[in-house]
């Protein structure tokens, strides 16, 4: 009986730090594009779309909101399954070794069961290989990010600089920007060109998620919403991360009435049912948006943010526009950009003087070279 006892705790002890430490960010970045909602309408769809075996992986991903409840809910699922198992195989063996067995059997099903919830594979799973898992690694930049959490994933890269991969770069230099900083690290990294700062080929809808982020945090209100509604469809209308979006960009443009569509969709979850958005936050993006109408993009993007810069002034948001504009401009090669943006903003609050480190390099060798 004490081996038996001792074996479901030796078993309980690896799902928790299995599911706690190796799983979670797999699971918790898998919960932002595919949670449960409580409402019959919404049940009827997601049958329809993800099938019987995708809503039961939707109801376990949704515990993945929040990564300790959703740790404590997968290990009592495993062991309720382990449970059974050893009843079923007690009738064979001694009861040690039918638990033993069963312990084992259900390990490998946890390992497979993430794999399947997470859409990743056993091995990338627990990051077996010579070569480091990008995209697992991508998985914890990326819910960093949904969560504003800037310093850890500054941190995080520098742990495994340098840093190669451009969606890591995309996440670190989000990052760097939102602390205002940017201009101070740019080219710590080996950047490549401008798709260090945002990706161009938009493979997955995960990959247009990180678009909306990043185009969110230029401040460039218009292409986030666009980008959030096209990776939400993609995911059948079904992301609480893009739906949150949605709210967001749908009050700074002042559709009130759409935001309060997605914000009911949400109170049909277990999660996100009591969540709004900053209205601080909300206030300040509202200044972003271009005064004379103009479709987005339409005068390039660096003209965007030019305008969202000069509409921000005094604002956080200022800087975070700037420290990208500057970087967008180094990156491509737009010398005489960068010197009108240096002399119309260096010295203010919104950029300081000296500017960042690198924007200061850059603008001395431009003038020197005249």
């Amino acid at each position: 009986m004490f081996k038996v006892i001792t074996t479901y705790i030796t078993c309980v002890a690896l799902l928790l730090f299995f599911f706690g430490y190796i799983a979670t960010p797999i699971l918790q970045y898998a919960e932002g594009w595919n949670t449960f909602y409580y409402d019959s309408d919404y049940l009827v769809i997601m049958l329809s779309s993800i099938g019987t075996a995708g809503c039961i992986k939707a109801f376990l991903l949704q515990f993945f909101a929040h990564p300790w409840n959703g740790t404590a809910v997968m290990t009592l699922l495993m062991i309720v399954f382990m449970s059974a198992i050893n009843f079923i195989l007690s009738r064979f063996k001694n009861n040690f070794a039918t638990c033993v067995v069963s312990a084992v059997i259900c390990l490998i099903s946890a390992i497979s069961l993430t794999s399947w919830m997470g859409n990743i594979s056993p091995l990338s799973l627990l990051n077996i290989g010579n070569e480091k898992n990008q995209a697992k690694e991508y998985m914890i930049l990326s819910n960093h990010a949904r969560h504003k959490q800037w310093d850890d994933i500054i941190a995080r890269c520098n742990e495994n600089s340098p840093v190669t991969n451009l969606l890591h770069q995309n996440c670190l230099n989000m990052a760097l920007a939102e602390k205002g900083i940017l201009g101070d690290k740019l080219l710590d990294q080996p950047v490549r060109d401008i798709t260090s700062i945002y990706v161009n080929q938009i493979q997955t809808a995960e990959i247009a998620g990180l678009l909306s982020d990043i185009y969110f945090s230029f401040g460039h209100i218009a292409q986030s919403q666009r980008y959030a509604f096209e990776t939400n469809e993609k995911k059948n209308d079904l992301s609480p991360r893009m739906l949150q979006r949605l709210i967001e960009t749908n009050l700074i443009f002042g559709q009130k009435e759409v935001a309060d569509k997605y914000l009911y969709v949400l109170s049909k979850t277990l999660y996100y049912k009591d969540w709004k958005p900053s209205m601080k936050m909300i206030e300040e993006k509202r200044k972003c948006l271009f005064d004379d109408n103009r479709f987005s993009g339409i005068k390039g993007l660096d003209d965007d943010l030019l305008h969202i810069a000069r509409n921000t002034r005094g604002l956080p948001q200022c800087n975070v526009t700037l420290q990208y504009l500057g970087s967008l401009y180094i990156l491509a090669g737009y010398d005489s950009l960068f010197v009108k943006m240096a002399d119309e903003f260096s010295g203010s609050k919104d950029l300081s003087k000296p500017m960042p480190k690198y924007f200061q390099k850059y603008y001395n060798h431009l003038i020197n070279e005249k």
